[in-house]
């Protein structure tokens, strides 16, 4: 059996300006850096042997934190973990770009898994990268314990598809807030989801 531990990066200066990353980047805040560490602090008895990151550098800080809070020795990073790439609309605020793109929005408020944004990704497409990365690092990794730092519209595909949703059906899942814990059970193809989207170790900070 394999552990999975799947979080998202710390809280990000976009995060709080409203602005899209996707793809693009913005450094953690103080607030951010302190939810890794908490995050951390809650993994430490987890026995995780590995841990991996998207190539942003959000999360990578975030998994630096998580590496020194544990004692591991290093992290690695893959393009696979990025977050959704929203291509024309990243660095753009995004109350501007629903005034602007009303019609696109109408369908992302609903069906946002028929939406390809302009020069970016689709959800199918994300799903796909996330979903195949993870099923190599189950294959390398067998029996033992690995965390994966992501973004919060890829880890949210990632917990869907676990969860034996389709893509379609993604709001069946919790959104997953900054340094949200989802820890699974993998043994063949059964996931067995432990904890979901939880974010108790963030009590108390401001």
């Amino acid at each position: 059996m394999t552990r999975i531990i799947l979080t998202r990066h710390g809280q990000t200066l976009w995060n709080i300006e409203g602005r899209v990353q996707g793809s693009l980047d913005s450094p953690l805040t103080e607030k951010g850096i302190l939810q890794a560490r908490s995050l951390a602090l809650r993994l430490k008895d987890e026995g995780i042997n590995h841990i991996y990151a998207s190539d942003s550098l959000r999360a990578i800080n975030t998994a630096e934190e998580i590496r020194k809070g544990i004692g591991l020795e290093k992290i690695l990073s893959d393009p696979a973990l990025r977050e959704f790439s929203f291509g024309d609309w990243e660095g753009c605020i995004w109350q501007e770009l629903r005034d602007r793109n009303p019609d696109i929005f109408k369908i992302w408020d609903s069906e946002p898994h028929l939406v390809t944004t302009p020069g970016g990704e689709n959800m199918e497409l994300v799903t796909d990268r996330a979903w195949n990365f993870l099923q190599q690092i189950i294959q390398i990794h067998q029996g033992q314990t690995v965390c994966l730092v992501t973004h919060g519209l890829t880890l949210k595909l990632i917990v869907t598809k676990a969860m034996g949703f389709a893509v379609h059906e993604w709001a069946k899942t919790p959104w997953q807030h900054n340094t949200a814990l989802n820890i699974l059970e993998v043994e063949g193809d059964q996931w067995s989801p432990l904890i979901i989207g939880d974010c108790q170790h963030l009590d108390g900070l401001e």
